[in-house]
C-alpha cells in the first residue's frame, strides 16, 4: 500500500465492528469468499449490516449475489464498506452495477503528539467507570447523532466497564454530560469513535478538551497512533490536532433486485 498506516487503520475499523456489532446477541457473521458479511441483529443499521472486504480484490459478482441472499434472510438493509485508497476503482465498478453511495466519511490518522490547541478549563474529563457514565454516554450520543437504541445500546455497554480494550470518555460541565468518545485499542493503534457533543454545549471547546485528554491517555499507554472517521462537523478539529486524511470510506447500498426483500 502507498500509505503504511492504511492497513493498520483498516484493521482497527474491522476490530471495532467485531467487538461492537458482530458479537451482539442476535448478530450473525459469516465469510463469503474473501469478505466478512455481517448482520448486526437490527434490520435498520445499514452501517453495521455490511460486507467488509478482507483484501483489495475481494469483491465479485458471486460475493454480491451470496451477500444479497444472506441479508434477504433477515429482511435487512445493508451496505458495502469501501475505502477508495484501499480499493481504487471499485467504487466506479459498484456504481456501474447500480450500487449507490449512502454516505462517505474521511478516514484520518494521527501519529505522535497532537498540535497545541486551546482547551476549555471548565471541562471535566472522566473515563467511564460506573453505570451512570455508560448511561450518560448513550444520552450524549442520542442527542449528538440522533442515534437510536439499536446503535447506542451496542456502543455504550455496561460490560465495557473495566475492559482493557474498549474505553468511554465523557466531558462534563457543571455536572452535566456534554460530550463523549469511545476508544477501541487495537495493537499499536487506537480507533477513536463517536466523538459527539450535545447541542447546547457545542462550539465551547468541550470536544477539543476531550480529544486532548484521550490523546494524552493514549500516549501514556505508549500508543502513538490513532485513527478515526471524521464527520463534516468534526473534521476541522481533527485537522487542527494534526490528523491527516488517508482515504475516504463510502458505504454503498445495493440496487433494487426483484425477488429480494430488505434491500
Amino acid at each position: 500500500m502507498a500509505d503504511p498506516l492504511l492497513e493498520q487503520a483498516l484493521a482497527c475499523v474491522d476490530s471495532f465492528y467485531q467487538r461492537i456489532f458482530r458479537d451482539w446477541p442476535g448478530a450473525v457473521t459469516q465469510t463469503v469468499g474473501d469478505c466478512t458479511v455481517s448482520y448486526s441483529g437490527d434490520t435498520r443499521l445499514t452501517g453495521a449490516n455490511h460486507i467488509w472486504p478482507q483484501h483489495p480484490n475481494a469483491l465479485s459478482e458471486a460475493v454480491l449475489d451470496d451477500a444479497t441472499r444472506f441479508f434477504a434472510r433477515f429482511h435487512a438493509a445493508w451496505s458495502i464498506v469501501l475505502i477508495d485508497t484501499y480499493m481504487p476503482g471499485w467504487g466506479e465498478w459498484l456504481e456501474s452495477g447500480g450500487y449507490y453511495g449512502r454516505w462517505s466519511t474521511p478516514l484520518m490518522v494521527l501519529t505522535g503528539p497532537p498540535r497545541a490547541v486551546r482547551a476549555n478549563p471548565a471541562t471535566r474529563i472522566v473515563t467511564a467507570s460506573a453505570p451512570q457514565h455508560i448511561a450518560d454516554t448513550g444520552r450524549v450520543m442520542a442527542e449528538a447523532f440522533a442515534s437510536g437504541a439499536g446503535v447506542n445500546n451496542r456502543i455504550s455497554r455496561a460490560e465495557h466497564l473495566g475492559a482493557s480494550d474498549i474505553l468511554h470518555y465523557l466531558a462534563y460541565v457543571d455536572g452535566e454530560p456534554a460530550a463523549c468518545a469511545t476508544i477501541a485499542l487495537c495493537g499499536e493503534m487506537a480507533g477513536i469513535w463517536n466523538v459527539g457533543t450535545r447541542y447546547r454545549f457545542r462550539r465551547q471547546r468541550h470536544a477539543t478538551t476531550l480529544m486532548l485528554a484521550v490523546l494524552d491517555d493514549l500516549r501514556a499507554r505508549d500508543i502513538q497512533a490513532s485513527m478515526l472517521m471524521a464527520s463534516s462537523a468534526g473534521q476541522p478539529l481533527y485537522e487542527q490536532l494534526g490528523y491527516r486524511q488517508i482515504g475516504v470510506t463510502t458505504y454503498y447500498g445495493p440496487p433494487y433486485r426483484p425477488g429480494f426483500s430488505g434491500i
